[in-house]
């Protein structure tokens, strides 16, 4: 666990350019064969602490999920900064007149229903597959997050996989963390 606590030292002493995941990635033995799946339900969302804007006509803040015209302006001047911009069929010209329809493609931030949209961003749960792999990658956070937010989530996810694990005689070899962009320390 002395590992954890230096990743916890170096993601706090360090400045991210974008909203890096923390990501886990788990070894393991799986001796006996046993294949299934499970959900895990986080204690904060990965999504947490991030910033979405929604383009429509109507200006509203709701935590950390922006709808509004008026908020893209702010964002085109810098005053702002989102993580991801959505788009309705209505409002997509504003990212193309402003030349970001490449960053914020049709394909991926186009959608119809945002409140379909605003479900999973918020969701807390995940589904892990334990399959001949005998790897587990999984994101419990971002670098927007607390040292207690990713340690909630951290000890949650290893408490839960562990119980897991144990009652399928599965043996865990080796647990890693990382930030997308950053070294891999290995706590177990």
């Amino acid at each position: 666990m002395n590992n954890f606590i230096n990743f916890l030292n170096y993601f706090s002493c360090k400045k991210f350019n974008f909203v890096e995941s923390i990501d886990l990635n788990i070894v393991f033995n799986n001796k006996k064969k046993k294949y299934f799946n499970f959900f895990l339900n986080l204690f904060y969302s990965i999504n947490e602490k991030k910033n979405f804007l929604f383009l429509s006509n109507n200006n509203n803040i709701i935590e950390n999920f922006y709808f509004g015209n008026l908020y893209f302006n702010k964002f085109l001047k810098n005053e702002i900064y989102f993580q991801q911009i959505y788009s309705d069929k209505e409002n997509f010209f504003l990212l193309e007149k402003n030349n970001l329809n490449k960053k914020f493609s049709k394909k991926k931030f186009f959608i119809n229903n945002y409140n379909d949209k605003i479900n999973e961003l918020k969701k807390k749960f995940f589904k892990i597959i334990i399959n001949k792999n005998n790897f587990i990658n999984l994101k419990i956070g971002n670098t927007n997050f607390s040292k207690n937010m990713i340690e909630k989530n951290f000890n949650y996810v290893i408490n839960n996989i562990k119980k897991i694990f144990f009652q399928n005689n599965i043996n865990i070899e080796k647990i890693y963390i990382n930030t997308t962009m950053s070294k891999s320390f290995l706590i177990k």
